[in-house]
Formats: structure tokens, C-alpha cells, sequence
């Protein structure tokens, strides 16, 4: 019987061991199991795999690691009822149509989702590495039954490990750019530092609209990824993917804050910060994440207030996809969590319509607010301030502010675009219609007009 084992390190510290045993006819453990060394060390002293695996106080933390049983640390049932690895190490996983061009890659099943975490193991998000590892049968018995039985098994192939895993559902690879501006894929460059987001048939210009709707979000005061947009002529990296006509147009170059000249960074989406699987990235609510950076020493009201323009940027342009994937923690000290750069700011309301926003500002028990109305109403704004603590005149300033950079901004921004004329009028129409825009323009003359000029 063979039991595929991943060793996992946050940079060069072994943190544990992920292993797959699956016997005839019963239901499969895929658990991860700390490194008794990592487990034992010093609360706060060892670099960060997950705030989801942080106990509430330093006497808890070696029983919470050790506590092998623990739903975190295991397998689970998704609602197709195929079993997951435990979400941390699921949440690693490519999405969508890149998750299909990695198991081409590999030649491996998209539903392997153990092998598919082998396949990327050495290219992961943040300073996680899935590394395999043959052990003999006396250590991969101890592992699997802790010592309690012993195991009759047989050692499994070492499988391909020379893939990138990458979030989201779109077309996009791994690259990194030469000296002379060409974007290749993994060379002796090393790591590739690059998300090439290709251009998608049925969404036309999409990389354009990125491009402009990251630009306006900079402009509006938000902390942004670093990105560029880059013509497909200087993609040299292969792939398979079908772009139809938009092949002739731009790709997004966005520049991975998980990486750096001096090494790779630590970071982790809050889907695994609060411990639920990819399918669940829809749950959950801002207020729940707001709380999370509320508590974070390195993050507090500050935080909050940055995830509360995200917010509002997101009801100005239309972006109904700010789920819990497209957020995350970075750790650039190894142990001290910030909110990271926004990424994946997109007017999707120029493809669809858009009727609300990823998750719910309060508990899903709450009526979500009329999509008529802004999201950020007084009432609203103040309710989700009290019960996190903090005056709303700051969270009410900060909103006010990031509404007036927009319209500054927006007609000069996307007008020079390579958006399409319709995208241009459908964009600059939706920001300007919104409450907040009419409530800043009438306070702002000078703005109104060249509002005024631009619409007529």
C-alpha cells in the first residue's frame, strides 16, 4: 500500500509532514503531522505556517500542534463529496482552468489534489514548500499510526515536483522578465516572481480593465501589488491555453509581493487564515476579517480602515469578488502579520451585472444591504464600527477621501485605456452614478466639471 509523504517548511524550518494513507474501502486520512522540534519551540519564536494554527495563549501551543485528531490538520469531505487535503494545504492548490494546465503538466488527475500539492510543492504561495521525501517503513508506520499498530505498506513513486501553484480561475502563468523585457518561464532566473494573467476570449480586454481598475485603486490611496500591463508579443513562456483574438492584445504582469530579490516572503489568503476550503471562499464576512486584523499587532485600526476603502473602492467600480482568497496576510519577518498589497481588483460589472459584493458585511443572518444603495451607508458604516470598538469618523474620512481620489483620477485614467469605447462609458458611468460621487461632486465644483465635460 503506498503512502505518498510531503515534508513541509516555511523557508528552511521543517514544520511538519503531510502524508495520504488510503486502505481498501475506507475513508482515506490525509493528515498533517507538526515536527515535535517545531511544536516545541518558544510561543512566538517560530516562523508562522497559518494564524488558523496559532493557540490562544503559549501554554496551549504545543498540546494545539500535537493534537492530531483536530479537524485543521485533516482531511474533509467538499459538497461533491470527495475528500479535500485539510484546507491550510488545499488553499496551496492552483484554481480553475490553471489548476487543468498544471495536472496536464504533471499528468496527474485535477482531482488528485495530493499530487497536485506535490507537483507545485517547490513553487508555493508564501515560504511554504511541500517537499517529498522517502522515508523507511518504520518512520512512515510511526506517522501514520503514531505508534499504536504497526503497518504493512509499500514506498510511492516520487512524483513530478516542477510546477507553480497560482490562485484564481483565469488563464495565467508563472514567469520572470530577462534583462532584455521578455517574460519567460522558469529558467535559471530562479523562482518565477511574475503572475502573467492572460487575456480570456469570452472577456474582452480583460487585462486592460485589471490594469485600469489596479491604477484607479492606487490612485484612490489603496495599497496595491505592483503590476504593469505588458503586450503578449513579449510572452515567451509556453502554454496551451485557447485566447482566441485577445492573443494579439495585453497581458497583466503582476508582480508577486511573496516574493523578493533577497528570498520568498511568507503570506497566506484568509481562507486559510480562518480554516475553511477554497469551495467556502464565499462565507464568511467582512466584519469577521476586519476582527481577525483588528487583533493582529502589526495590523489594528489601520488595517481596518484599508480594508474598509477596499470595500468601498470595490462598490465604486463594481467589483463584486473581494472573497476571502483575494485577501491575505503577509509575514515579512517570518512571525508578524500585516494585510497585504490589494490584488484582483476588477470592474467585473463591465462583463455582468453585478448586484452586491463577494461576502456579507455582517453575518449572513443579516439582510444584505439593497445593491441599489451603497454598501457603506452611515448607518451600516457605524454599526460595523461599534462593534469592532473604533469611531466612524476616521472609517468616514477615509471613505470620503478615496471617493474624490477616484473621480480626480478616473476620467484621465480610463480614458486613455485600451479599454473598449463601451467599457470606457459603462465605467465612467457607474462611478459617477454612485451615491458617494454625487455626494462628493456637489461638495466639489471643480471636480463636477470636469465630470460635466467628460460625460457630455
Amino acid at each position: 500500500m503506498n503512502v505518498p509523504v510531503l515534508v513541509i517548511y516555511v523557508g528552511e524550518v521543517q514544520v511538519g509532514m503531510l502524508f495520504k494513507f488510503a486502505p481498501d474501502n475506507v475513508a482515506p486520512i490525509q493528515r498533517f503531522v507538526a515536527n515535535e522540534a517545531y511544536a516545541a519551540q518558544a510561543f512566538g519564536a517560530a516562523p508562522v505556517l497559518s494564524e488558523s494554527m496559532r493557540a490562544d495563549n503559549p501554554e496551549q501551543q504545543r498540546p494545539f500542534w500535537l493534537d492530531i485528531t483536530a479537524t485543521r490538520f485533516n482531511a474533509e469531505r467538499d459538497t461533491k463529496g470527495q475528500w479535500l487535503l485539510p484546507a491550510f494545504f488545499q488553499n496551496l492548490l492552483p484554481e480553475g482552468i490553471f489548476r487543468r494546465h498544471v495536472a496536464e503538466e504533471a499528468k496527474i488527475l485535477p482531482n488528485d489534489f495530493f499530487a497536485l500539492l506535490a507537483a507545485c510543492g517547490k513553487d508555493l504561495p508564501g515560504q511554504v514548500r511541500a517537499v517529498w521525501q522517502d522515508l523507511d517503513r518504520q518512520t512512515l508506520a510511526s506517522l501514520v499510526t503514531q505508534n499504536h499498530d504497526a503497518l504493512e505498506m509499500t514506498v510511492a513513486a516520487e512524483p513530478f515536483q516542477a510546477s507553480i501553484s497560482i490562485s484564481g480561475v483565469q488563464p495565467k502563468l508563472g514567469v520572470n522578465r530577462t534583462a532584455e523585457g521578455r517574460f519567460v518561464g522558469r529558467t535559471h532566473l530562479g523562482d518565477t516572481s511574475i503572475i502573467a494573467k492572460l487575456p480570456a476570449p469570452d472577456y474582452p480586454r480583460m487585462p486592460d480593465v485589471e490594469f485600469v481598475s489596479m491604477t484607479l485603486a492606487r490612485a484612490a490611496g489603496i495599497t496595491t501589488c505592483d503590476f504593469s500591463l505588458e503586450s503578449m508579443q513579449l510572452l515567451q513562456a509556453p502554454h496551451r491555453y485557447d485566447l482566441g483574438e485577445e492573443v494579439q492584445g495585453n497581458f497583466l504582469a503582476v508582480h508577486r509581493f511573496d516574493r523578493s530579490p533577497d528570498g520568498r516572503i511568507h503570506m497566506e489568503d484568509f481562507a486559510q487564515v480562518l480554516g475553511v476550503q477554497p469551495e467556502l471562499k464565499y462565507t464568511q464576512s467582512y466584519l469577521e476579517v476586519a476582527a481577525i486584523l483588528l487583533d493582529l499587532p502589526a495590523c489594528g485600526e489601520q488595517a481596518v480602515l484599508e480594508l474598509i476603502r477596499r470595500i468601498a473602492f470595490n462598490d465604486l467600480i463594481g467589483n463584486a469578488d473581494m472573497h476571502l482568497k483575494n485577501m491575505a496576510l503577509r509575514y515579512r519577518d517570518g512571525r508578524m502579520a500585516e494585510l497585504s498589497p490589494a490584488y484582483d481588483l476588477v470592474a467585473q460589472a463591465l462583463y455582468h451585472p453585478v448586484t452586491g459584493h463577494a461576502l456579507h458585511l455582517f453575518d449572513a443572518s443579516v439582510p444584505p444591504h439593497d445593491p441599489k444603495e451603497p454598501i457603506w451607508s452611515p448607518a451600516r458604516l457605524r454599526e460595523f464600527c461599534s462593534v469592532l470598538g473604533l469611531s466612524e469618523k476616521p472609517a468616514e474620512a477615509q471613505i470620503r477621501s478615496l471617493v474624490l481620489k477616484t473621480l480626480q483620477a478616473a476620467p484621465d485614467i480610463v480614458l486613455k485605456s485600451g479599454m473598449t469605447p463601451k467599457q470606457k462609458q459603462d465605467l465612467l458611468h457607474r462611478i459617477h452614478r454612485h451615491a458617494h460621487s454625487q455626494s462628493s461632486l456637489r461638495r466639489h465644483k471643480s471636480a463636477a466639471e470636469v465630470w460635466r465635460s467628460v460625460l457630455n
